[in-house]
């Protein structure tokens, strides 16, 4: 990323802010939503922040050197491309939607003196996302009342509503697969597959069909395959691009799209994951992790800090 695009990025906020001041409004940021009333404990964490939109949903903490972030919870079971996105964008495919513009907070990230580095390439070949790394925490009131705090990381897992295969030369004479079994056998291509995770209980009931070590071995490799794992991948600010409109000339910073935060790598992301991360279908790598995430329409606040600064605070 160049100076003159950062230059830019700041330049179209210092435009916004003024209207912000003079009590104007972002034009197409109005929300139709009903707003919730935002919990106390919230309040409390940004209340020596000071608000960068009209809708106070984007604080900065010069102080904490912190951006704080609220939205809601809009998908806590499912395949992600994102942990968060603009309102009225990817809800489909991510945990977390805000209502806030992409550019106040890019800007609010330069605030925070953290450097931006370039978002994912693929021509001529794959060339992974770069940038500061950035670390999130999303905060949320569970239904005991409780604050919590989590790690973002905790919230992504490898995708699990999907087949697992490994090679088999062939299946055993004896084996009969049960019609109840998510187990299969592909006899064209010669593997072993399994759809969804593999307890160790239904591993052993399995095994037990047959005493084919080949068989047993493949099981075995289903199983540690099939284990779901949380996100251990950093977060960079790639910074997303600035593209020119061919028929107006004004430029258009591609984030607003909604790739905000991304566990699946985008051109136009201005968070993502700094490891090669397909957005296809059929090979995305993560998903929610229901076991953690809570319901939809749970307000949630994402802290966003520099990885150095948040070591120090520790």
């Amino acid at each position: 990323m160049n100076q003159t695009f950062h230059r830019t990025i700041i330049l179209v906020f210092m435009m916004a802010a003024i209207s912000f001041l003079s009590g104007g409004t972002f034009a197409d940021e109005k929300s139709k939503e009903t707003r919730q009333e935002i919990p106390a404990e919230f309040r409390k964490l940004t209340k020596q922040a000071v608000p960068l939109n009209v809708q106070k949903t984007l604080f900065l903490d010069p102080k904490e050197k912190c951006l704080y972030l609220q939205g809601s919870v809009v998908l806590n079971a499912g395949l992600l491309e994102m942990l968060c996105c603009r309102v009225q964008s990817k809800e489909h495919e991510s945990i977390i939607a805000v209502n806030c513009k992409a550019y106040p907070i890019h800007t609010g990230l330069l605030a925070l003196k953290a450097k931006p580095g370039k978002p994912v390439s693929f021509n001529p070949e794959y060339q992974p996302p770069t940038g500061e790394k950035i670390e999130i925490t999303v905060i949320y009131i569970n239904k005991q009342g409780k604050l919590i705090r989590s790690d973002a990381h905790k919230w992504v897992r490898t995708a699990t509503r999907r087949y697992f295969y490994t090679p088999l030369a062939r299946q055993p004479v004896e084996l009969v697969i049960p019609e109840d079994c998510e187990m299969k056998y592909d006899r064209r291509r010669r593997e072993l597959l399994y759809y969804g995770t593999l307890s160790s209980k239904e591993l052993k009931r399995l095994q037990k069909l047959s005493q084919d070590k080949k068989y047993r071995d493949a099981l075995e490799k289903i199983y540690k395959q099939s284990q779901p794992r949380l996100l251990k991948a950093d977060w960079v600010f790639a910074g997303s691009q600035l593209q020119k409109d061919p028929q107006t000339g004004e430029q258009r910073y591609l984030a607003e799209g909604g790739d905000y935060i991304c566990v699946a790598n985008f051109a136009s992301a201005m968070i993502d994951v700094a490891i090669p991360s397909s957005a296809s279908d059929a090979n995305r790598g993560f998903e929610a992790n229901s076991d953690l995430v809570p319901p939809p329409g749970t307000l949630v606040l994402l802290k966003l800090q520099r990885a150095v600064d948040s070591k120090r605070a520790k």
